[in-house]
C-alpha cells in the first residue's frame, strides 16, 4: 500500500525521492508529499491526488536539501487530502509511516491534553507529535534522539514502517519496523530507506531486508540497528531489481507487458525447477523427503486464492489428501481446527500481504511441528523469511496492480509441487509424471499462440458496451478461473462481474440474464465439458450475449454463440494457464476502451501491507 522513501544524498535529494515515488505508484495512493532537510530546516510539499500534482508544485518552487523523506498515501484514516498526505510534520522532526496506529486515539487524547495541537485526521500523526513531546524544547545529541525515538516507538501499538528526519544533527535517517515492509539500501549516490526494493532500481547497489522490531538510523558514514535494545546485524544482499526491468519496455501499460512475459516466466520456471522427470525446489528442500499429510491449508487474498482453489482440484485428485482453501482474512479469525500431521501452503505475489502473514504466524503458534511453506515472488520477503520452505515465482517485478504473470507462475509452480509430490509419493507413476511434464513444457509455445491472437480479445469489447454487468462461468478448475476473470474485469474496467460454478447458475444468477449480461463460459474438454455445454445453452435461451472459451473442434462448437476464443489443447495442468491469458485480454481491452487507469486502478494497492 502506502509507498515510503528516504534518502540521505551526498548532492540534492529532491529529484531522487520523485524518481522513487514513481516507481511505488503502482502500490496504490491518493496523495504523496515530500519533506526535505536543509541547513537545519525542514521544508515540506504535499498534494492530494496523482504524483503529478506534487510534481508541478515542486516543478515551481523546489526543495533544497541533502536528506529527505517522500510518502505516497493510501487512505485509511482520513479522507485524501493536502492535510492528511504524509509526510507529518512535529516541532523539528518530520515523518512517513505505512501500516496503521491501533491506539492511536488514546495517544492523540493524551496529546491534546498536554496542549499538542493536530492538523490531520490520520494516525501517523501521533508519531511526530509524540517523537517531539519525547525530544522536548532543549537542544539534545544523537544519544538523545536515540533514547526519544525508541521511546517513541515503545508507545505505538498496531503495525508500521516508519522513517523519521530531525531538523537538528547530522543527516541520517531513524527507522523502526512492525509489521509492515522497510528495507535500507546504499548507492554511490547515498544511503536510503524504502517500503520495496522496486523504489530503489537505479539508486542503490545493494540493500539491507530489515526484520520486525528492528529499529535504528542510517547515515552516509553509518548504520546502526537494534531489536530487542541490542544491537544486531544485517546482511546486505545484491540489488534484485535494475532500472530496466522496472520499465515498460515500449508497451502501453505495465499490465500489457506483464501478459506479454508470461511465456518467458513459464519457461524460466520449468529451468529452474526440472530436470527430466526431477523436480527440485532448493528452497525448499524439506519437501525432498515429505510424507503425505492427512490434511493440507491453503492460505491466500485475491487472485492469489483464486490460483489456491484451482490446485485444490489438483491436490485431491493427484493426492487424496483433503484439502481446505480459506481466505486469509476470515481464517486468522474464526478460530480454525488446524490439528496435527497438517501442511499449510500461504501464496502471495508481494510476500507482505498482511492477513496471509497473520494466518501464517496463527498456523505457526498453535503447531509449530507442522509443515508452512510459501509460494511468493519476493524471496527476502517477510513470508518468505517466516516459512519453512519456500519456493519463489521467478515471476520478476510486476507492476500492474491487477496481477497477471504471478498467477500464472503460481498456477504453474502448484502444477509441479503437485507432480513433485505425487511422484515421489508414488502415487503417481513415471509415465504418468512425464506426461504432464511434456505437456507443461507445450505451454510457452500455446501461451505464444494466444499472445499473437489478441486482436481477436481486442475485437470482443463492443460486447461489453451498455450493459449492467457480466457473468463468468466454469466448472472444475475453470470455476476458479471464472472468479479470476470476474476479478479482472472488476479490477480495471469498474464493471460489475461475477464468476460463478456453472451448476450453481439455477441457484439464483440465472435471474440476472438477458441482453445486456454478457456471459463468458469456460469449457474445457478435460472439465465435464457437456455439463458447462448445458449450462451454456440455458444462458443462450434468455437472449444472453456468450462469449466461449474453449479448446473445442471448430465442428463441435454450439451453433449461434456470439464469439469463440480458441484455447490449445490441455491436460488437467495445463488448460487453465492457457485460459488465463485471454481472461487477462479481455478485462484489459474492456478497461481500455472506457479509458480507465488499467495500471493503477481507483482504490487498490498492489500490495496490500494493513487489515
Amino acid at each position: 500500500m502506502c509507498g515510503i522513501i528516504g534518502v540521505v544524498g551526498r548532492g540534492e535529494v529532491q529529484s531522487s525521492l520523485l524518481d522513487a515515488l514513481k516507481r511505488m505508484e503502482y502500490r496504490g495512493y491518493d496523495s504523496a508529499g515530500i519533506c526535505v532537510r536543509n541547513s537545519g530546516f525542514l521544508t515540506c510539499r504535499k498534494e492530494a491526488g496523482k504524483l503529478f500534482n506534487l510534481e508541478q508544485s515542486l516543478a515551481k518552487s523546489p526543495l533544497a536539501g541533502s536528506a529527505g523523506i517522500g510518502h505516497t498515501r493510501w487512505a485509511t484514516h482520513g479522507i485524501p487530502s493536502r492535510e492528511n498526505a504524509h509526510p507529518h510534520l512535529g516541532a523539528g522532526v518530520a515523518v512517513v509511516h505505512n501500516g496503521i496506529i491501533e491506539n492511536h486515539e488514546s495517544l492523540r487524547k493524551k496529546l491534546i491534553a498536554d496542549g499538542v495541537n493536530f492538523q490531520s485526521e490520520t494516525d501517523s500523526e501521533v508519531i511526530p507529535l509524540l517523537l517531539s513531546t519525547e525530544l522536548g524544547a532543549a537542544e539534545f545529541g544523537t544519544v538523545e534522539m536515540a533514547e526519544a525515538w525508541q521511546c517513541t516507538v515503545e508507545q505505538l501499538e498496531g503495525t508500521y514502517a516508519i522513517v523519521a528526519l530531525r531538523a537538528k544533527g547530522d543527516d541520517c535517517l531513524w527507522f523502526a519496523r512492525r509489521g509492515s515492509p522497510l528495507l535500507l539500501g546504499r548507492g554511490a549516490a547515498g544511503v536510503y530507506a524504502a517500503s520495496d526494493a522496486l523504489a530503489l532500481a537505479g539508486l542503490a547497489d545493494e540493500v539491507l531486508y530489515l526484520e520486525d522490531g528492528d529499529i535504528g538510523c542510517i547515515s552516509l558514514s553509518n548504520v546502526e540497528i537494534h531489536q530487542h535494545g541490542a544491537q544486531v546485524e544485517r546482511c546486505w544482499q545484491s540489488m534484485p531489481v535494475s532500472e530496466q526491468s522496472s520499465g515498460k519496455a515500449g508497451f502501453d501499460h505495465f499490465m500489457q507487458k506483464e501478459i506479454f512475459e508470461q511465456p518467458r516466466v513459464i519457461a524460466d520456471i520449468l529451468n529452474a525447477y526440472v530436470q527430466g522427470v526431477d523436480i527440485t525446489f532448493p528452497e525448499a528442500s524439506l519437501l525432498d523427503d515429505a510424507v503425505l499429510p492427512n490434511r493440507i491449508v491453503m492460505v491466500a487474498c485475491g487472485t492469489s486464492y483464486h490460483a489456491a482453489l484451482t490446485a485444490r482440484y489438483w491436490l485431491e485428485r493427484y493426492l487424496q489428501v483433503s484439502v481446505e482453501v480459506d481466505v486469509a482474512s476470515e481464517y486468522r479469525y474464526r478460530n480454525p481446527v488446524i490439528g496435527p500431521d497438517t501442511w499449510l501452503i500461504t501464496l502471495s505475489q508481494s510476500g507482505e500481504t498482511a492477513d496471509t502473514l497473520e494466518a501464517l504466524r496463527l498456523f505457526k503458534s498453535n503447531t509449530p511441528d507442522n509443515l508452512a511453506l510459501t509460494l511468493c515472488n519476493v524471496p527476502e520477503s517477510s513470508l518468505a523469511r517466516e516459512s519453512d520452505g519456500t519456493i519463489p515465482l521467478l515471476a520478476g517485478v510486476e507492476v500492474g496492480v491487477a496481477s497477471t504473470k504471478a498467477y500464472t507462475a503460481q498456477l504453474a509452480v502448484l502444477a509441479l509441487l503437485v507432480l513433485k509430490i505425487a511422484y515421489e509419493c508414488r502415487v503417481m507413476s513415471e509415465a504418468d509424471t512425464k506426461r504432464h511434464l511434456a505437456a507443461m513444457r507445450q505451454v510457452v509455445d500455446g501461451m505464444h499462440v494466444l499472445l499473437g491472437h489478441a486482436d481477436q480479445v481486442q475485437a470482443l469489447t463492443p460486447l461489453f458496451d451498455d450493459i449492467h454487468g457480466a457473468l463468468f462461468l466454469g466448472r472444475g478448475p475453470c470455476f476458479p478461473l471464472a472468479l479470476e476473470g470476474a476479478l479482472k474485469l472488476k479490477e480495471i474496467s469498474y464493471l460489475h462481474a461475477e464468476g460463478y460454478a456453472a451448476g450453481e447458475m439455477k441457484h439464483g444468477p440465472i435471474a440476472l440474464i438477458d441482453s445486456r449480461l454478457p456471459v463468458v463460459v469456460l469449457a474445457a474438454r478435460k472439465y465435464h465439458l457437456q455439463k458447462v455445454l448445458s449450462n451454456l445453452r440455458e444462458v443462450q435461451a434468455r437472449g444472453a450475449k456468450v462469449i466461449l472459451l474453449t479448446d473445442m473442434a471448430d465442428q463441435d462448437i454450439p451453433d449461434n454463440v456470439d464469439a469463440v476464443i480458441p484455447l490449445p489443447e490441455g491436460d488437467s495442468f495445463t488448460t487453465p494457464l492457457f485460459a488465463a491469458i485471454p481472461l487477462q485480454f479481455l478485462a484489459y481491452y474492456v478497461a481500455r476502451s472506457r479509458g480507465t487507469d488499467v495500471d493503477q486502478p481507483r482504490n487498490l494497492a498492489k500490495s496490500v501491507t494493513v487489515e
